[in-house]
This record gives C-alpha cells, structure tokens and sequence, in this order.
C-alpha cells in the first residue's frame, strides 16, 4: 500500500470535519484524484474519483462507487435506503450536509482546487465511516454491559 506525506502537495485539497473543539484534519484529495485517508500525517489510500465526479470507496478485494458530485458542489449518494441530496459546497469551502429529510448542518471544510470532490468525499465516504465506527464501538459497550 502506498502512503504519502500530507505536505508533500500543494496541489492538494485538505478535508477538515469539524468537531466540538475545532477543526480537525481527516484527509485529501490529490491532484492524481485519489482520495487519501490520514493517520500520523501520512495519507493512506482509500478511494478514488473518476472524471465524471464519481467517488468510489476502495474495499479489500475491489472498490464500491459511493455517490457523485456536480461541478456547482452538489454531492449526491448512490445509497440503497439513504440515496439523494446528501449536501454541497459553498464557495467560501465550508461543507454542509443536509437535503429534503435532513436539516441543514455545517460538517467541515475544504481548502484547495477541488472543493466539490473534497466535499463529496467528506459527505460520502469519511463521515459514514465514521458513523459506522462510532454504532460498533456503541455496540460493544452495549454487549460489555449486558
């Protein structure tokens, strides 16, 4: 697997989440339209962008496409029972998340020349991560528990 170093790009567009104490640093774009996943500023592989805005999450054995992206900053997902609007960019980078079911609710920010790919991978496959990751460890307290 290849690794890069998050500095070593200016080309790059850094995705940051936002969290209850700032801002934190999740990820990237590369200029190559991968999309990398960072641990110890090192940025790991774990999708790519195709050019007609679709981002595919890679998986162990092949890639699973995600969603699509406009170039007006307009991220839709592919999901199976979440499928739609999922949210969009505005121009000043700040990466909202919200459509028809869902209030509006400012998620993180991009900083590059990619924002809608960045926005999209943010919306689509970095935070739903993070979701699934936070319902396990919430399962596995429930299951210490009882």
């Amino acid at each position: 697997m290849t690794t890069r170093s998050k500095n070593t790009d200016e080309n790059k567009t850094d995705i940051l989440k936002l969290t209850t104490s700032g801002e934190v640093a999740i990820g990237y774009v590369g200029p190559d339209q991968i999309i990398y996943k960072l641990r110890w500023d090192e940025g790991r592989p774990v999708g790519r962008i195709d050019e007609q805005g679709h981002i595919f999450r890679t998986t162990a054995h092949d890639e699973r496409e995600l969603g699509l992206f406009t170039a007006d900053g307009y991220v839709r997902s592919h999901g199976l029972f979440e499928g739609g609007e999922l949210g969009w960019v505005d121009p000043d980078g700040v990466v909202v998340q919200g459509g028809f079911m869902l209030g509006e609710e400012e998620v993180g920010r991009v900083v590059g020349p990619q924002p809608a790919a960045a926005a999209a991978a943010l919306l689509l496959l970095f935070l739903p991560e993070e979701a699934e990751a936070d319902k396990r460890m919430a399962v596995d307290e429930q299951r210490r528990k009882g």
